[in-house]
């Protein structure tokens, strides 16, 4: 349950840090957004770690994983270049993946018909740890700590982690007979066209995560904000995450998963544009808005795929992120029609994708999903 709550406190960082180490590393807001993309292309490696999860020990893919993880932190935060910390990087999202699928993927056995709930439980603790990340930054921020403490310093206590997880005993895998083969069961996976809707919904859902929020951080800067100040400005959108998870807890006894997307994408639709475009004001209101509706159609989402296909909740998610990764580079567009255009353009971006995602519900509705 607190895989989440990790993973979200330390990959923030990068985010929360972005204008802080691209202007000590002299990078470009190209080089920068690739940096960020790193963690999202890591997951290249980390599908086979998704997948894996359906047929190898969940107890070690998700040590190893927290391991691979911690040192990954260590080696960003001693990075000196673009290079180093575009691998450190990438090594870093492909451990996540074995570390939060190894969890996620014992989770729904052990929760059974339960799920959705534990689900919402689970997002809200990651939500916990999304707010967290801001109120460090700022805190390091205002004592005049380096930022590169704060990467050696979350990586040390992640290695802790993945001790503390080797400790545990996780539900042994249990893949259907129908899919015995780990290839086979893929293949069934991937010609079921409600993945494959699923996956570019999600896809395009995952754009609006840390590095839109560095973004939004880098356009309060430049209008002339504190940085400590302009980070803490997003907080309405990490309060309203861990609002929405709580409502989708309250929703999952009583709504299906899947009437549930339609309805919060639209919201997502209009408070966007507000939340990156609007004065501090509006930027705190429509960001609490947008985590609210966006915390309850993730949980749905989220209860729909790892449901979708019993026995092949690991396959099921490594199809979607395998899809998903057409969007890893996204960060690296926004940066260079920023270099090019200024923040405001590269963030109109952002703004156009909720509306993508509402058509794209539409389609999956159509189908049946």
């Amino acid at each position: 349950m607190l895989v989440g709550f990790a993973d979200e406190w330390f990959t923030f960082l990068p985010a929360g840090l972005f204008e802080s180490l691209r202007a000590d590393l002299g990078l470009t807001y190209a080089q920068a957004g690739l940096v960020l993309a790193g963690l999202s292309l890591g997951g290249i490696v980390g599908l086979v770690f998704e997948a894996a999860a359906d047929y190898v020990s969940r107890r070690w893919l998700a040590t190893l994983g927290a391991l691979a993880y911690g040192g990954a932190m260590i080696a960003f935060g001693l990075g000196d270049g673009f290079w180093p910390l575009f691998a450190a990087a990438f090594v870093w999202g492909a451990a996540s993946d074995a570390f939060i699928h190894g969890c996620e993927v014992a989770l729904v056995d052990l929760a059974g018909d339960a799920l959705p709930k534990a689900l919402a439980r689970s997002n809200a603790w990651s939500a916990v740890g999304d707010l967290l990340a801001p109120l460090v930054i700022a805190a390091a921020a205002l004592a005049g700590l380096d930022w590169r403490w704060l990467f050696v310093g979350g990586g040390g206590l992640m290695l802790a982690y993945g001790g503390w997880l080797a400790s545990y005993r996780f539900p042994p895998p249990s893949p259907p007979e129908a899919h015995a083969s780990p290839f086979a069961g893929l293949l069934a996976v991937v010609a079921d066209t409600r993945v494959l809707l699923l996956a570019a919904i999600m896809g395009l859902y995952a754009l609006l995560d840390e590095p839109l929020v560095a973004f939004l951080i880098a356009f309060l800067e430049a209008q002339g904000h504190d940085p400590a100040w302009a980070v803490t400005l997003p907080l309405g959108l990490l309060i309203g995450g861990l609002a929405g998870f709580g409502v989708a807890e309250h929703l999952a006894e009583r709504v299906t998963p899947r009437r549930l997307l339609a309805p919060t994408t639209s919201f997502m639709a209009l408070a966007l544009p507000a939340m990156l475009f609007g004065p501090p004001i509006v930027v705190v209101a429509a960001g609490f808005g947008f985590g609210v509706t966006g915390a309850i159609f993730y949980t749905a989402l989220q209860g729909v795929i790892l449901t979708l296909r019993p026995g092949q909740a690991g396959s099921t998610g490594a199809v979607v992120s395998a899809v998903g990764l057409a969007g890893a580079a996204f960060p690296g567009l926004v940066g260079a029609v920023s270099d090019a255009h200024g923040l405001a353009a590269g963030l109109l971006l952002y703004a156009a994708v909720p509306a993508l995602v509402l058509g794209l519900t539409a389609a999956l509705r159509i189908r049946g999903a």
